[in-house]
């Protein structure tokens, strides 16, 4: 009797990521880029190159994220999200109509606190930045992590887009976001 050798589930899905993430890296992905969240190696600080605004597909001013990339296109200088159901402690906010004195849903801006991965095109365009922070407790929202995917190239400086994010407790939040994308050049923060 012949008998084909068992496939365990395991063996299975480790093949099909192995089959996958080399599609990816065939597509353009250049796996010698360094995350965006790594060091670097020179010390000067970085510029803005873009500024990427991303809002609700139902409602262009109800801004979700503020994305700010480095020259190189890759490195995050600026990330500042819009949580809906979790209030940011910042000292020196005014109250509002909508938040009391020293909150608000939008976040400070959370660039050097959290860790990024970013995957390119082959035109060196931004196409999915994860996001997580490196000690469940690194930012004031615990267990903050997600995800953006842009789903369609620029074009005329839009693009489609998801957005993700989840924390401890159960809070989990997918908005579907349409994002605009800017040239910006502000100096250098100083020390």
């Amino acid at each position: 009797m012949f008998s084909m050798p068992s496939r365990s589930t395991p063996r299975i899905a480790a093949a099909t990521l192995c089959v996958l993430a080399s599609l990816v890296f065939a597509g353009g992905c250049d796996a010698r880029t360094p995350s965006a969240g790594a060091a670097r190696s020179d010390a000067a600080p970085l510029a803005t190159r873009w500024l990427v605004v991303c809002s609700s597909t139902d409602d262009a001013n109800d801004t979700r994220l503020l994305l700010g990339l480095a020259a190189d296109g890759r490195r995050v200088t600026r990330f500042e999200i819009v949580t809906p159901d979790f209030l940011w402690n910042i000292p020196g906010q005014p109250e509002t109509p909508r938040f009391p004195a020293g909150q608000s849903d939008a976040s400070p801006d959370l660039a050097g606190a959290l860790r990024f991965e970013a995957i390119i095109d082959a035109t060196g365009e931004l196409r999915l930045l994860d996001f997580g922070a490196p000690e469940p407790d690194a930012v004031q929202l615990e267990g903050l992590r997600g995800s953006l995917a842009l789903h369609e190239s620029w074009q005329n400086g839009r693009a489609l887009g998801s957005l993700f994010h989840a924390a401890t407790g159960n809070l989990v939040e997918v908005a579907p976001v349409q994002c605009r994308r800017s040239e910006e050049t502000r100096p250098p923060a100083r020390p």
